[in-house]
């Protein structure tokens, strides 16, 4: 055995101590994304395009800039991303038809993997009198909705109960309960309080619900409604609670007993 070998690795750790430290150099920073660039100048053309012909292009060009969005860009480019997305709605004099609404369908889709940027921009189309509050725009508003929530932008929460509780129309009235959904990750004071707010009116609900006789309208009107938002809200409730329950005296029992303890 070499007896000098650890005297030779003690002197060698002992010299690389005493030298100076070598700063790495930072990962360098993502730069423009000429495909991106391209992409978004294609899709404007698609969108103002008057005879809407190239729509099917356009699904493809925004399934192409969420896949570069998934996979991350510089900041400028994101927020490109965004404008684009939302010139997809806002762009051009015409709107296309309600029963033809892919391109649109695209842009809400994606929007709901671009953050907080991404959710100021749904709920102002979902404002928005270019798609108003009529039976062919529902399906649509509906997407809006429910993309909406998953943004997980926080601050939408509180639009979205409203739309929740008190939207006359049930389909938006499920499609915005659906979409707090996405907040089971949230803490639990923003858990709790969506809960709290959906057990109020699903209560209201099924009270209402539960007065039906051949004569009532409101009962009846309710059990309607119920049976539109139940699968959803249930669903909804079971990902922010962490429980399992079909109807709403069950929900009810149980958070009678747990509203005060941590889940």
């Amino acid at each position: 055995m070499n007896r000098s070998l650890p005297c030779c690795l003690s002197a060698l750790v002992a010299l690389l101590g005493s030298l100076p430290a070598v700063a790495q150099d930072p990962a360098p920073a993502k730069g423009p994304d000429k495909e991106v660039a391209e992409k978004i100048e294609t899709l404007k053309d698609i969108v103002l395009d008057k005879k809407f012909a190239r729509d099917a292009e356009g699904v493809q060009i925004i399934d192409r800039l969420l896949e570069k969005t998934k996979a991350g860009l510089d900041e400028k480019d994101q927020q490109a991303i965004v404008k684009a997305l939302e010139g997809v709605f806002m762009a051009g004099p015409k709107v296309r038809q309600p029963d033809k609404p892919e391109l649109y369908n695209g842009a809400a889709a994606a929007l709901g993997y671009c953050g907080v940027e991404g959710a100021k921009v749904l709920k102002n189309v979902y404002l928005n009198k270019r798609f108003p509050e009529r039976k062919e725009w529902l399906p649509l508003r509906e997407l809006l909705l429910k993309y909406l929530g998953r943004t997980k932008d926080e601050s939408q929460v509180k639009f979205l109960v409203k739309e929740a509780r008190s939207h006359h129309e049930a389909a938006l009235q499920a499609a915005a309960g659906e979409a707090l959904g996405n907040f089971d990750e949230s803490k639990e004071p923003i858990r709790k309080e969506i809960v709290s707010e959906l057990m109020i009116t699903y209560g209201e609900l099924s009270e209402k619900a539960g007065q039906l006789g051949s004569q009532n309208i409101e009962a009846q009107n309710a059990q309607d409604r119920l049976a539109a938002l139940r699968d959803k809200w249930n669903t909804t409730l079971g990902k922010l609670t962490r429980q399992t329950f079909a109807t709403f005296r069950e929900w009810q029992a149980w958070y009678n007993k747990n509203k005060a303890q941590p889940w």
